[in-house]
């Protein structure tokens, strides 16, 4: 069985040299070609890549943020592990807190938090990565902004970080087509008419069932990822 090279060269492409190494990078890992635990130097990437090692570096620190790879030293770094006992308890906690909260917080949105909420749903389509991906963040901290404590922030933050190293693996923000990106809009956008027409528990229920089908999606991928980890082992 042959398999396509971990990473590929860069060099021809005309675009930002940190946004196209962070996505082939990323492209290597949701595909598996850097299975997790892989270990690789920044002279190595460079060389594949065909750029300096200054935006390898950039785009290793986005990645570590994303939860993808761990920077082990000043020259190497690690793609992340990843359990699906891990996704399974990350998930299970935004289940618990995440709609409630906001189901409480339909009916305390102000006309300035609802506009918000749509200027956050606009951009989450954006055609730039990043600008899209902090979109999605906003977005669903704004859905409990109203009546979310202090604590509860706390710990949402810590659980949307946790889940974007798994959320990447299915829903990559660099390679999307129109159809999908208006996809994603779409469910987005049918929590935002429950806010709109004052359903709480409505919106409870739409984000329950949205939160439960990414872990599923994820939890498939993650068993992919295994499959051919364990291919490459035995080729």
């Amino acid at each position: 069985m042959t398999f396509e090279p971990a990473v590929r060269s860069v060099a021809p492409q005309n675009s930002s040299a940190v946004d196209l190494v962070t996505a082939e990078i990323r492209r290597s890992i949701l595909t598996g070609a850097l299975p997790a635990g892989e270990q690789f130097s920044i002279r190595d990437l460079a060389r594949q890549l065909g750029v300096s090692h200054i935006p390898i570096r950039e785009a290793l620190r986005r990645l570590e943020n994303q939860g993808l790879v761990v920077l082990k030293q000043a020259r190497s770094a690690a793609v992340a592990s990843l359990s699906t006992h891990d996704m399974e308890s990350i998930y299970a906690l935004r289940l618990r807190i995440e709609p409630q909260i906001a189901a409480e917080s339909v009916p305390h949105h102000t006309p300035e938090q609802l506009a918000r909420l749509r200027e956050l749903l606009e951009l989450s389509r954006a055609e730039d990565p990043e600008t899209a991906w902090e979109a999605h963040h906003g977005f669903h901290a704004a859905l409990v902004a109203p009546t979310a404590t202090e604590w509860d922030l706390r710990m949402l933050g810590t659980l949307w970080v946790a889940t974007d190293r798994y959320s990447h693996l299915v829903f990559d923000p660099t390679r999307i087509s129109s159809e999908e990106r208006q996809r994603r809009y779409h469910r987005h956008d049918v929590l935002l008419q429950r806010v709109l027409e004052g359903d709480g528990p409505g919106l409870h229920r739409e984000l329950h069932d949205h939160l439960t089908t990414n872990r599923a999606k994820i939890s498939e991928r993650i068993e992919y990822l295994e499959r051919m980890k364990d291919q490459r082992s035995t080729s």
